[in-house]
């Protein structure tokens, strides 16, 4: 009986400021294996809906209708057209190479992030893309679409911060010793050398034209969606009420705000300005809010081209 009685009299360990604090630690890590297992999720849908894009590109509509294309691409489809080799494992072959030489020139992560691309590309163009059906029917939509669809899934990689290998990593490392160059124009100016050795193999000036149009198409497609991923609104809220925009703006959006302090030139009185940068969908959110509060808000909303920092464009 008193065995049972100190049992259920027994109390549980109190919690105390020191346990807390050694369950910190824990929870934080459980949070960040948690981040880690998302990202590496969004990586890997990212580089196969990447890698379909490409693959079907390459494969199904321009290696079947022999336009000649930039890249280390190009040189896949003018080995596979000599002497019939694989296109993903010759592209890891012809890869090593160009891993080697240009991984002193970027970070870690990118050439890591960069070789897990590059592996899904080759499987997908391998063992994929061949149970797709080809398109030889129109050959200026085949090498539209094709071009798109390059764009596309070069747009896909650039933005989550990794590349395709080959000259991706060229055209990367070129990129950060000139950081005012962008990607397109880059890949555009290496896409003339390649073009041109594949002219010279397959003798269709024809060809080459559709391959300059592919090029061009796929420039334009990359930069195009990358710089409306990177860009953003910067607005400016003149109100009496800007405290109160910034609570909603900071609770309600999930952005944070700054406050300048300025003078009206015509009444002379000082007077507090609103900074926000945000994403284009949360610009009409805010627009709304603050008519909401304040009907006679002044609100300036300009495009801002690039917003780099955190919550947009990593460095």
């Amino acid at each position: 009986m008193d065995n049972k009685t100190e049992n259920k009299t027994e109390k549980k360990p109190e919690s105390t400021p020191e346990n807390k604090l050694e369950n910190k630690p824990a929870v934080k890590q459980k949070k960040i294996n948690k981040k880690l297992v998302k990202r590496s999720f969004y990586d890997m849908g990212i580089n196969i809906a990447a890698a379909l894009c490409c693959g079907v590109a390459i494969y199904n509509l321009a290696k079947a209708n022999h336009f000649p294309i930039s890249g280390v691409s190009g040189l896949l489809l003018l080995a596979n057209h000599l002497f019939g080799v694989k296109l993903g494992v010759f592209g890891i072959l012809l890869n090593i190479p160009i891993i080697l030489v240009c991984r002193r020139f970027l970070s870690k992560k990118f050439v890591y992030k960069s070789i897990a691309t590059l592996i899904t590309f080759s499987l997908v163009i391998d063992y994929v893309c061949p149970l797709i059906p080809l398109y030889t029917d129109e050959k200026m939509l085949a090498a539209i679409l094709t071009g798109t669809l390059l764009g596309f899934g070069n747009a896909l990689i650039y933005s989550n911060n990794t590349s395709g290998g080959g000259m991706d990593f060229i055209s990367m490392s070129i990129k950060n010793r000139h950081p005012h160059l962008s990607i397109g124009s880059i890949n555009f100016a290496i896409a003339f050398v390649i073009i041109g050795v594949q002219a010279a193999v397959y003798k269709d000036f024809t060809s080459v034209i559709y391959g300059i149009l592919i090029v061009f198409i796929s420039s334009i497609v990359t930069d195009k969606i990358l710089a409306s991923i990177n860009a953003g609104k910067l607005l400016f809220i003149i109100s009496g009420k800007n405290h109160e925009i910034a609570h909603i703006i900071n609770d309600d959006i999930d952005r944070s705000a700054t406050l300048i302090t300025g003078t009206g030139t015509y009444t002379g009185h000082a007077s507090h300005i609103l900074m926000c940068a945000c994403t284009d969908r949360q610009s009409y959110e805010i627009r709304e809010k603050v008519h909401e509060i304040d009907p006679h808000a002044f609100t300036i909303i300009v495009n801002s081209r690039e917003v780099v920092g955190k919550g947009f464009l990593k460095q």
